[in-house]
């Protein structure tokens, strides 16, 4: 067993054990046969809905997946695109900050024949956007809902400011990277060089032909960016629709315990800026700190019920999808062809 499965196991079991310390910081004596009959009274039309949406959300990445490799006129089929979907959002959900996704993405993909340098700008632009759209539906929440979101956070209204921060960093050093490439390798081998001096790493001329080769793969990939507005546009509008999606299973939710009160929009800028407050923590799925401030943010939204809303948001949204991603991992597991994987740059014009 390699040291990258032992780590996935081991967070698996941390997103278990994080999971029993919700269930016993939030429902505390309570009988298990009680909550799990408060989660049944949600109607099951809106629990099946809240599925099929989930689906959806996997399926919009799928699209810009399939979309982009036809661009390129790799022949690959949409269930296969589903396929990495369901990869990439499997690791992300066991990984800290969900930063296994990707390189998982782009071994199956190798896997079937597509190079890693298309893999890689394709994910690459899908990030961005996918990041950007969170950024920009949480700034436009955020000034709309201000006030809202001041009183129901209270103290925790720290934590909201650090993943405002952390998020819109992230982003600014990925425009960065798309903007000035030459300045980010400049700044990477120099912080190389002090890493080594610093006896950090040892191998220097590894990690300098390292950044050097990504900062290659980045050039094209703004080149590209330039050349593609509009297939940019195009990912940045389906990203956008995906968050939203995402966002709004709290929503289904909220209507399959029969509550009115609260509009889609008060309860998908609530969501969003919960994901805004979690997606960095580096802990795997978020698991946990995502529960906790569900509980803190819907309580003026769901009142009692606000406990089993919370079980049967966080179970669709996120405990659904880390199941069905398993199982398609692991069915891909025995079935993938298998190819070596070898580091390249990009080979797209």
């Amino acid at each position: 067993m390699n040291k990258k499965t032992v780590t996935y196991i081991l967070n698996i079991i941390f997103i278990a054990f994080a999971g029993i310390m919700v269930y016993r910081i939030f429902f505390g004596s309570s009988e298990i046969g009680d909550i799990i009959e408060d989660v049944r009274k949600a109607d099951t039309f809106w629990t099946v809905t809240g599925l099929i949406v989930l689906v959806a959300f996997v399926c919009c990445e799928s699209w810009i997946i399939h979309y982009m490799l036809r661009i390129y006129k790799i022949k690959i089929s949409f269930l296969r695109c589903i396929r990495y979907s369901f990869v990439g959002f499997f690791y992300s959900c066991i990984t800290p900050s969900s930063s296994g996704g990707q390189p998982m993405q782009i071994v199956y993909m190798k896997r079937d024949g597509i190079k890693i340098g298309y893999s890689t700008l394709i994910l690459w632009i899908i990030t961005i956007a996918y990041k950007s759209a969170l950024v920009i539906l949480g700034t436009v929440f955020l000034v709309f809902k201000r006030s809202f979101l001041e009183a129901a956070l209270g103290e925790w209204l720290w934590l909201l400011i650090l993943g405002y921060c952390l998020n819109v960093g992230l982003l600014s050093i990925m425009i960065l990277v798309l903007i000035k490439p030459a300045l980010v390798q400049r700044v990477g081998i120099k912080l190389i060089k002090v890493l080594s001096a610093l006896h950090i790493i040892k191998n220097v001329e590894k990690y300098v032909l390292k950044v050097a080769r990504i900062s290659r793969n980045y050039s094209v990939g703004a080149q590209y960016v330039r050349t593609h507005l509009r297939v940019c546009v195009r990912v940045m509008l389906i990203s956008l629709l995906q968050r939203l999606l995402l966002s709004s299973i709290t929503f289904i939710v909220y209507k399959a315990y029969g509550l009115t009160g609260d509009s889609f929009l008060t309860i998908v800028a609530i969501q969003t800026v919960i994901g805004i407050m979690v997606e960095m923590m580096p802990l795997p799925g978020a698991a946990g700190i995502s529960e906790a401030c569900f509980m803190v943010l819907f309580e003026c939204v769901f009142g009692a019920l606000v406990k089993p809303a919370m079980l049967l948001s966080r179970g669709i949204s996120f405990y659904a999808l880390l199941m069905l991603g398993g199982i398609i991992t692991l069915g891909s597991a025995f079935f993938a062809r298998k190819h070596p994987v070898e580091e390249q740059d990009f080979d797209v014009k």
